[in-house]
C-alpha cells in the first residue's frame, strides 16, 4: 500500500535506539519506513562518519573516557561556543573506540539501556549495508561549510564514498540534505542527478529570521534543488493564545511550493512533544500536506497515516 506522506525514520528510529547507528536504522527500516535520515560530518584522517554533529559529548561515551580527556576544547555548535570534544580531531580509529549514547535519557530510557552497545558508523559501513537494498537513504551534510575552511575536503570526500559504494546496482535511492544551499547546489554539480536535492530551512536560515517564507525565496530554489525540507514551525502558523492545538493552521507554504515542482518534507514529529494526544499532534503533521515526515517514533507515525488511508 502507497503510504501518504512518506514516513522518515529522523535518524533512523532513534527513539527507540541512540540515534545515527546501524542499529537504529536497521529498526527504522524494519518498521516500515520510506527512507532513513543520518548526518555526515568527517574525522581528522578524512573518514566520513555519522553524527548529528561534530560535537560528541551529547552522543557518545567520550566524556567517559579518559584517554580522550586531552582532546576536549572551546569550539562551536551552530555558531554557540562551547567546550566539547569533536570528530575533526579525533581518527577514524579513535572514533571507533567510542559508542553511542542516547542524547534525551529522561525522555528515552528504553534507547539508553542501549548506551555503551554500538559503534559509531561509517558513511560506507551504511552504504554497504544488506537492509539499504532497494530502500530510500537521506544523507544530511553537516556543516560542510565549515569543514572546508578548516581544509577538509567533505564534497570530494562524500563523492568517493558515493562512487566506491554498489548503490545502483542494489536499487537503493539517495536523497542529499543541507542547510546550506551553495554546498548543496555544488554537491549536485559533483554528483550530478543521481538523486533528489533537499534544501533545509528553518527561521535561522531566512532573512531576518522571519517565519514568512516569500514567493522569491521560493523561486530562486527553483532548477536548484528538488524540495525543501520545512521546520513545521514553518508549515503551520502560530496558534492562538490559549488554544488547545500543539500548533496552528497550515500557512499554505506547502501550495507555493508544490506549485513552483518542489517536493516539500517537514520535521520533527516527537511524541514526547505532544500536548494532548498522539494522534492530534501527528494531524497536524499531516495537515501541511507535505510529502514526508521526519519522525522520531516511525512506527507510530506509519500506524497512524496508515490507518487514514
Amino acid at each position: 500500500m502507497s503510504v501518504k506522506p512518506k514516513v522518515f525514520g529522523h535518524r533512523g528510529a532513534c527513539a527507540y535506539r541512540p540515534e545515527n547507528t546501524m542499529e537504529a536504522f536497521k529498526l527504522a527500516y524494519d518498521q516500515g519506513v520510506y527512507a532513513i535520515e543520518c548526518d555526515i560530518v568527517p574525522t581528522k584522517d578524512h573518514a566520513l562518519v555519522l553524527r548529528h554533529e561534530n560535537a560528541l559529548s551529547g552522543t557518545t561515551d567520550v566524556a567517559s573516557r579518559p584517554e580522550f580527556a586531552h582532546l576536549k576544547r572551546p569550539g562551536y555548535i551552530d555558531g554557540v561556543a562551547v567546550q566539547d570534544w569533536f570528530t575533526e580531531d579525533f581518527t577514524l580509529a579513535e572514533v571507533k573506540q567510542l559508542r553511542a549514547i542516547e542524547r534525551l535519557p529522561d525522555w528515552r530510557p528504553g534507547s539508553a539501556a542501549f548506551d555503551g552497545q554500538f559503534e559509531v558508523p561509517t558513511l560506507g559501513e551504511l552504504l554497504a549495508a544488506p537492509f539499504l537494498n532497494n530502500r530510500a537513504v537521506i544523507l544530511e551534510l553537516k556543516h560542510g561549510a565549515y569543514f572546508e575552511k578548516q581544509g577538509i575536503p567533505v564534497l570530494p570526500l562524500l563523492q568517493e564514498a558515493i562512487a566506491t559504494s554498489d548503490w545502483e546496482a542494489r536499487g537503493i535511492r539517495l536523497i542529499f540534505e543541507s542547510f546550506n544551499l551553495d554546498v548543496l547546489v555544488r554537491v549536485r554539480a559533483l554528483l550530478g542527478d543521481i538523486g533528489e536535492y533537499v534544501f533545509l530551512v528553518d527561521r535561522d536560515h531566512l532573512p531576518d529570521k522571519t517565519r514568512y517564507v516569500s514567493d522569491e525565496f521560493l523561486q530562486n530554489l527553483v532548477g536548484k534543488v528538488h524540495g525543501v525540507s520545512f521546520d513545521i514551525d514553518l508549515l503551520l502558523g502560530q496558534k492562538p493564545a490559549f488554544s488547545s492545538a500543539d500548533f496552528g493552521s497550515p500557512t499554505g507554504l506547502t501550495e507555493r511550493a508544490h506549485a513552483l515542482g518542489l517536493t516539500v518534507f517537514t520535521w520533527t514529529a516527537r511524541v514526547e512533544q505532544a500536548l494532548y494526544s498522539v494522534e492530534e499532534y501527528f494531524q497536524h503533521f499531516i495537515d501541511t500536506d507535505a510529502d514526508g515526515i521526519f519522525a522520531d517514533h516511525p512506527d507510530l507515525l506509519l500506524s497512524y497515516v496508515s490507518g487514514r488511508a
